[in-house]
């Protein structure tokens, strides 16, 4: 099993045998569905939902700060003493038995005690956190206290110079959502939603459909505003009736659960339509096409997860723009949160080929504890799939036109980085991506896998602090500023539609270095739309996820 960094996924360790970070963040408690803020659960990773108006209502899960630190007690614990965390792995207060139902591997769960698997993190933490030494050390023998309540309190509570929390990507999953996010699986409707308001009025937008969904199947499309569910009023229900079963129509809790939507197309027009939630499995290439322009072919791919079969993926659209001649790419991580840095790393190769040959993608620092990490590079072959160990197409372009919204994240900022650390031109169109530096090493134990920012990393020229993201600028100055356009996202047109906002810009900027388009945007005043929205996505798929060493 792998570890994971922020950028976002896990690999089997033997794929290979560099450090392959994932990165991420996520939140640091589960919240209550309440009447006043239904946020999901943190340890899923789910990020919302509904608001109903008066807000604030809404509760952390977690353990309270019982003074348990200093001196020892009758558990054993000695604070300041550690032992190794391979002493406690394992050991579970309820062993699961068989097999994983993603991977085919035998549980390897024994029997313990629930302070044995509180222990393992201790110790896990102590071992490997990129901030260990700001870590209070705390007992982990309060019986009522559970193995994630104690995981959400080893961290940092130290804040950055703008007062921020210096760690805001600490989190935990149930590894059976981990594996299936890996498998590149999901339980729904093929929905991916963007919310401009939580809060009645509420706001809820498709922002694009999985290929071969229920909602594809249903004619749902992006632009279409979420009205009704099952008779219930999305934008203004606040009762707890309501809000109840529109968080389960939207993010239904098993599969085959039909539900009723109405929703308004970008015309104005309504329909209703029944979606029935199903194991919905995405391409993470989205589309892949040519666009011919006055001054050649230009290569539009809509990227939006970095997990292992992103590679094949990859391979075949890369194919498929050489044998079209393209000179330009134009990639669209609008809404990519991360992944794997390993197919971050041979995405780049793919794009830059010879610009990047042999140069550094990215500069892994540890804590001090652990031993120096060689640098990751550009990866030329592939590393799982139809194209394992075999050489990897490339287009060999030393410049690259990225598509960004404020939910680009983690790994998709690996892409940018390290191609402008090699020397790579990269213009971005679009928002300030999320800022997401760090990187953990996913660790399965007892049937939840957790994630504690392990990495922090860097280009070839030692550029690695974007923690406020990537900005669209007039000026490139090798840092957090990239020459390029702000635009905001618009629902209005198909994804590869010439007349969508980001697209349209990245070829007029293309042909006459102007941010100007003559793009016509009718949506803000058919349905309300201002400002940027939110992609509504597990924060846990916000991440850049490495290899163990």
């Amino acid at each position: 099993m792998v570890a994971a960094l922020a950028l976002w996924g896990r690999e089997d360790q033997k794929e290979s045998q560099m450090n392959n970070p994932k990165g991420g963040c996520g939140r640091t408690a589960a919240m209550t569905r309440s009447r006043q803020l239904i946020r999901g659960i943190a340890a899923t990773g789910m990020a919302l939902v509904l608001s109903a108006c008066g807000g604030g209502d809404s509760q952390v899960l977690g353990p309270k700060e019982t003074s348990t630190t200093g001196g020892s007690n009758n558990s054993g614990w000695v604070a300041g003493v550690y032992k190794a965390s391979a002493n406690f792995k394992h050991l579970c207060e309820v062993p699961r038995t068989g097999r994983s139902a993603f991977t085919g591997i035998t549980f390897p769960d024994k029997r313990g005690t629930r302070t044995n698997e509180k222990d393992f993190l201790r110790a896990w933490t102590n071992e490997t956190y990129l901030w260990f030494d700001e870590v209070t050390d705390r007992s982990p023998a309060i019986d009522s206290q559970t193995p994630q309540d104690y995981f959400l309190l080893l961290k940092t509570n130290r804040t950055t110079n703008s007062g921020a929390p210096k760690d805001n990507f600490h989190f935990y999953e149930p590894t059976e959502d981990a594996e299936a996010w890996e498998a590149g699986i999901s339980y729904d409707y093929g929905l991916r939603l963007k919310v401009y308001s939580t809060m009645p009025p509420r706001r809820y937008y498709i922002a694009y459909v999985e290929h071969n969904s229920p909602a594809a199947a249903a004619g749902v499309q992006r632009g279409d505003r979420i009205l009704k569910i099952d008779s219930y009023d999305l934008v203004t229900d606040e009762s707890d009736a309501g809000l109840n079963a529109l968080n389960e129509g939207l993010f239904p809790s098993v599969l085959g659960a039909a539900h009723n939507f109405e929703l308004q197309a970008v015309d104005g027009t309504l329909k209703t339509v029944t979606l029935q939630s199903a194991q919905v499995e995405s391409s993470t290439v989205h589309q892949a096409t040519v666009l011919e322009t006055d001054t050649g072919s230009v290569g539009y791919m809509v990227f939006n997860s970095h997990v292992e079969k992103s590679q094949d993926e990859w391979v075949v659209a890369i194919n498929q723009f050489k044998q079209a001649g393209v000179s330009d790419l134009i990639l669209d991580l609008r809404y990519n949160g991360g992944g794997l840095l390993s197919i971050a790393s041979l995405a780049s190769y793919m794009i830059a080929g010879s610009n990047v040959q042999d140069k550094v993608f990215y500069e892994q620092i540890q804590n001090s504890k652990q031993a120096r990490l060689e640098p990751f590079p550009f990866l030329d072959e592939g590393l799982y799939g139809l194209n394992k160990n075999v050489a990897l197409p490339t287009l060999n372009l030393n410049r690259v036109y990225i598509l960004t919204t404020e939910s680009t994240c983690s790994a998709s900022e690996a892409i940018i980085n390290g191609l402008r650390g090699a020397n790579v031109q990269v213009f971005l169109i679009g928002a300030t991506t999320c800022g997401k530096p760090y990187g953990f090493y996913p660790e399965d134990n007892c049937g939840t896998t957790y994630y504690t920012i392990q990495l922090k990393g860097a280009n070839a020229k030692g550029f690695g602090e974007y923690s406020d993201g990537f900005i669209p600028s007039t000026s490139d100055n090798g840092e957090t500023l990239v020459k390029g356009c702000r635009v905001t996202d618009d629902l209005e047109h198909a994804l590869g539609d010439r007349r969508e906002a980001l697209l349209a810009t990245a070829l007029r900027y293309r042909d006459t270095g102007s941010c100007a388009s003559a793009v016509t945007r009718s949506l803000q005043k058919t349905q309300g739309i201002s400002g940027s929205g939110e992609l509504l996505v597990p924060e846990t798929r916000k991440i850049l996820v490495l290899d163990r060493p």
